[in-house]
């Protein structure tokens, strides 16, 4: 017999997946998962439609959005459940902070534009893309114009023109918590060792409680990039603090090299009784 597993951490093309949330809703049944979410980025389309169709289907889905926040520069981001999709403020909210995520794009076009004669902000604005391809619409300019051949090959630009998050003002961690707990919802923070640049373990654990303490209700502990001893403090941060504790692929379909359920951690492990 199968051990029942949860996946609360996947990516639709509503944000930059390659998937239906049909299409993820039937891979995950045929992987036997129990529970899943779609958190996409700064959207709340693809959970939406989730959570209509998850009437039909024998499976556990929970309403899920993943959030950019800045805090001390970082770009962190913080993903909540069990929201009441249909709250004002929240959809208003979310919808600022997905201007925002694309502001920083346009802020890198116009630095790009200074270097080549073939982009251009109103080209840019006015430039449309296959949303099933995954990704974001800049990673797509920037291969319609020759700029780079691939997806992932975007991401360099990024690095070469030192364009970070910070150069817009996303909200801070508790002003995404506190809209987050005014829809209802729980705040969770997504994969803080891919998050938290440490090379000390101890350092990397002080840092993870001082965002914790802000107001956050768990931590994603489970995630694919994440080493034994960072799972292990995140457990434990979680067990001392009485937090949730969550486990996600980060799939985005083809996009990106992870799979729906792959992390295969029960639901024993798992501390889900406030989003379930």
């Amino acid at each position: 017999m199968s051990i029942k597993i949860a996946d609360l951490h996947i990516h639709s093309y509503y944000s930059d997946g390659t998937m239906s949330p049909l299409e993820i809703l039937e891979a995950a049944i045929n992987k036997n998962i129990e529970i899943i979410s779609i958190t996409d980025h700064d959207r709340i389309g693809g959970s939406l439609e989730l959570m209509e169709l998850s009437k039909n289907y024998n499976i556990k889905c929970i309403p899920g959005v993943e959030i950019d926040a800045l805090e001390d520069g970082v770009n962190y981001h913080i993903l909540a459940y069990g929201i009441d999709l249909e709250n004002k403020r929240f959809i208003e909210f979310i919808l600022k902070n997905r201007a925002l995520l694309e502001e920083v794009n346009i802020r890198l076009v116009e630095k790009m534009q200074v270097d080549y004669d073939s982009i251009s902000i109103s080209d840019y604005t006015n430039f449309n893309y296959d949303k099933r391809m995954g990704g974001w619409k800049a990673l797509h300019y920037f291969i319609e114009k020759g700029i780079t051949k691939s997806l992932i090959e975007g991401f360099t630009i990024y690095s070469k023109y030192q364009h970070s998050y910070n150069c817009v003002q996303f909200p801070s961690i508790k002003q995404v918590c506190d809209v987050i707990h005014n829809a209802g919802g729980k705040a969770v923070l997504a994969h803080p060792g891919k998050v938290i640049e440490s090379n000390n373990l101890d350092d990397f654990k002080k840092k993870v409680i001082e965002i914790v303490d802000i107001g956050i209700d768990g931590i994603e502990c489970y995630y694919p990039s994440h080493t034994t001893d960072i799972t292990n403090i995140c457990v434990d941060i979680c067990n001392c603090k009485d937090l949730l504790i969550t486990c996600g692929s980060d799939c985005h379909g083809e996009f990106q090299n992870t799979e729906i359920g792959e992390m295969n951690i029960a639901l024993e492990n798992l501390k889900l009784d406030a989003i379930v």
